[in-house]
């Protein structure tokens, strides 16, 4: 039985269709809040080869600050992630490629679950790897544990060493 609808009221979205070609880019989006990097961190290295090792895009974003969200994070070749958190939970999938936190490695069709708040990261596997992540938050902040210039070098030679790779991919 379908309700009546009265004048002024908002109708029901029951069905949202979203298109990858649609997507735009995490940062464009204003979704996540620019990560906090120390100072001494872009003082000592040169953070641009990271640009190259991934593409984070915004599939869907539904209405409201509660509403759910869906990203989908191309990551190249060895890319590292610094060790992080975010202010919302999320749900990530692994759809293609594998990635690793600590000894744990997982392929396509694992995932995982961080909480709020809960400082992790993780490195793409030598194909690379494409993850989705679920949320049921429309924006979050990004808030880097790793903090000072020694703790980063790993993560910047693993983007020197791959730079190449990822942009002939």
């Amino acid at each position: 039985m379908k309700e009546k609808q009265m004048p002024g009221d908002q109708p029901r979205k029951n069905m949202v269709f979203y298109r990858s070609e649609d997507a735009v880019s995490l940062d464009d989006d204003g979704m996540m809040s620019p990560p906090d990097i120390t100072p001494a961190v872009y003082k000592t290295h040169d953070l641009s080869p990271m640009a190259d090792g991934n593409k984070v895009t915004v599939l869907f974003k539904g209405d409201g600050p509660d509403g759910f969200s869906l990203v989908h994070s191309w990551f190249g070749a060895n890319f590292q992630l610094p060790r992080h958190s975010h202010s919302a939970d999320c749900l990530y999938y692994v759809l293609s490629g594998e990635i690793s936190m600590g000894n744990r490695v997982m392929t396509a069709g694992d995932g995982f679950f961080v909480a709020q708040d809960a400082v992790y990261a993780y490195i793409a596997g030598p194909s690379g790897a494409e993850v989705l992540e679920f949320r049921s938050a429309t924006s979050f902040d990004m808030k880097v544990a790793d903090k000072t210039a020694e703790q980063w070098r790993p993560i910047i030679e693993a983007a020197v060493a791959n730079h190449d790779a990822w942009v002939r991919q």
